[in-house]
């Protein structure tokens, strides 16, 4: 090279913000464990390597001796609206580690309209940590005005924003089944911009899961058990492997791991969606690396799992997944290999946690301005009435007993019909002739019509509980005291949404969800301890399962078996028949 050419400069010619010398770095790529000085500048990695040289008095030096640096967690499917929000589960996922999010953008988009949506997005770059988004082409409840709601011109202007990683939870497998012209438009697209697409498809059996994939489905969460994750990937499906308040399966899920070494390239970890308590006791994606080391996994693997796999998957390896030069400054300090929970947390280039302790709070970014659309807002301009919860029966039965279809609970969400006779009594079910049993209804948060059930198996000791918590958008009530129902009802109305209890004509419990019906801005741990004063209070009127949340979340949905209450009235899932119909309220 002529001595007059221009030299490149190297990062030595650069003043580094930040320097971690003396420790070990888990190269991802290699498989190695390498004696490594980590230089930052900004938001990226600016050199790695053992040439360190002096820097300037602005760069500050960390001491990493005896430490192993791993890139930041990536959660690769998390739904950031269980009762928290965005902000205080990214708290609570950057005190532990996991740096990048990819979330379901589902009530966010469907509250706020796609433009504000978006601004909603960009607003949370602000955040120390990363959030990007998978977005929904139908709702996880039948809702009035879907077709407009979820039209294909919405999800393509949705998907074409740069943090947009895929289409996501594709509940309604079945419409792939049956070829839904709107769905595959919208997956056309998607593969056409280079955006993945994540399916759900829980209880699709293999012939099923062949035509599912074929459509362009590429990854699914839904395994329960080894055999069925094997069955995915061998589809050529990627593989989230799960451990949730609802579904703790990831130790029986990596038995496919253990015993197929070389399934472990496309297979990721996943929280996907649990309850305030759960996630706070059990941890983020550090915890599920833990189990994998405890499973047998190899550490790199488990390691590559929680990380590379997942970037690589949504196409941001050139950024995240690894300690390289030009990725992304995020960084974990831990003891050693075995304790994945880090001492402290670099994302986008800074200090942000240490000890499993925020160094501060995430900025206030206001979030009730994004949930004072109409779509979000709960208002008490009407109220409910006792009757309302009454079950008409005049046109039906014999006149002195009628057969109703039961919604029966195996577990906190899946359900069973039971056809059972009941007496009637001034024209309605008279549900009280029976100990077992409590009611149950779906309401319009307007008004508007309702839709009454029959529920077992649940707190059938409760006089009335009500939720504005669920997928539907709507208010779920259960209970023995219509009277307390009702109460209920008005008094979740009054607060703007939220879960109320009634007993003996008072209010027995009460947690405001001031974010549209569905979210808390309160943090995590708060939450946490809420959601057990929840579970204790249903518990002693009879709740038999772990999850009170999810029953409310699940009840009026439209793609797990076997009955369904929502807007159309008590339905049959698998045979898409409605067996006892909603009704227009006055």
């Amino acid at each position: 090279m002529a001595n007059n050419e221009e030299q490149p400069r190297t990062w030595q010619q650069e003043q580094a913000d930040l320097i971690l010398e003396g420790g070990k770095v888990l190269n991802m790529y290699s498989g190695e464990i390498l004696e490594s000085s980590v230089a930052v500048k900004g938001e990226k990695i600016w050199y790695v390597g053992t040439r360190l040289k002096e820097q300037g008095e602005g760069t500050l030096r960390l001491d990493v001796s005896g430490k192993l640096l791993v890139p930041g967690y990536v959660e690769p499917h998390c739904h950031p609206w269980n009762i928290y929000n965005p902000v205080s589960f990214g708290e609570e996922a950057c005190r532990l580690g996991t740096t990048t999010l990819v979330c379901d953008d589902l009530f966010f988009y469907m509250f706020m309209g796609a433009g504000l949506f978006e601004e909603f997005m960009e607003s949370l770059s602000a955040m120390p940590i990363k959030y990007f988004w998978f977005i929904r082409v139908i709702p996880q409840t039948p809702m009035e005005g879907e077709e407009e709601v979820f039209s294909a011109a919405n999800i393509k202007r949705v998907l074409q924003h740069p943090l947009a990683l895929s289409i996501g939870e594709i509940t309604r497998w079945k419409e792939l089944i049956h070829e839904n012209p709107k769905i595959l438009e919208c997956m056309r697209f998607a593969r056409g911009i280079r955006k993945r697409i994540d399916g759900h498809t829980a209880g699709a059996n293999l012939d099923y899961l062949g035509v599912i994939s074929r459509t362009g489905v590429e990854s699914c969460h839904e395994s329960i058990s080894a055999k069925e994750a094997l069955d995915r990937l061998r589809l050529g499906l990627h593989v989230m492997l799960r451990e949730s308040s609802l579904r703790p399966d990831l130790r029986e899920l990596l038995k496919m791991v253990r015993e197929n070494p070389s399934t472990a390239r496309r297979v990721m970890l996943t929280t996907d969606s649990s309850t305030p308590e759960f996630q706070y006791r059990s941890g983020m994606v550090d915890r599920l690396i833990g189990m994998a080391m405890e499973e047998g996994i190899d550490p790199v693997e488990a390691y590559r799992m929680a990380t590379l796999n997942s970037a690589t998957y949504f196409g941001l390896e050139h950024r995240l997944g690894g300690i390289a030069p030009g990725r992304d400054a995020d960084i974990l300090v831990l003891s050693d290999l075995h304790h994945p929970t880090p001492e402290t947390v670099i994302s986008k280039g800074r200090i942000v946690a240490e000890k499993s302790v925020l160094t501060q709070p995430f900025p206030d970014m206001t979030l009730k301005r994004f949930f004072s659309t109409p779509a979000a807002r709960i208002e008490k301009n009407w109220a409910a009435k006792s009757d309302c919860f009454e079950i008409p029966c005049r046109e039906k039965g014999n006149g002195q007993s009628v057969q109703f279809p039961v919604i029966r609970l195996t577990n906190p969400v899946i359900t069973r019909v039971e056809q059972v006779e009941f007496p009637i009594r001034h024209g309605c079910v008279d549900v009280s002739s029976r100990d077992d049993f409590c009611r149950v209804a779906t309401l319009n948060r307007h008004g508007r019509w309702v839709a009454n059930g029959i529920l077992q198996n649940y707190a059938h000791r409760a006089e009335g509980i009500a939720s504005t918590f669920n997928t539907a958008m709507e208010i779920i009530t259960m209970g023995r005291s219509p009277e307390a129902m009702a109460f209920a009802v008005n008094r979740a109305l009054e607060i703007g949404g939220g879960i109320v209890a009634v007993e003996e004509g008072r209010v027995a419990f009460e947690f405001s969800l001031p974010l549209g019906g569905m979210m808390s801005e309160r943090p995590l741990k708060e939450l946490a301890e809420m959601d057990t004063t929840l579970k204790e209070f249903l518990t002693a009127r009879g709740y038999p399962f772990h999850d009170p949340l999810y029953s409310f979340i699940f009840l009026p949905n439209d793609f797990l078996p076997e009955v369904r209450i929502n807007r159309k009235g008590v339905v049959d899932i698998r045979r898409d028949e409605v067996l006892w119909p909603a009704r227009n309220l006055p």
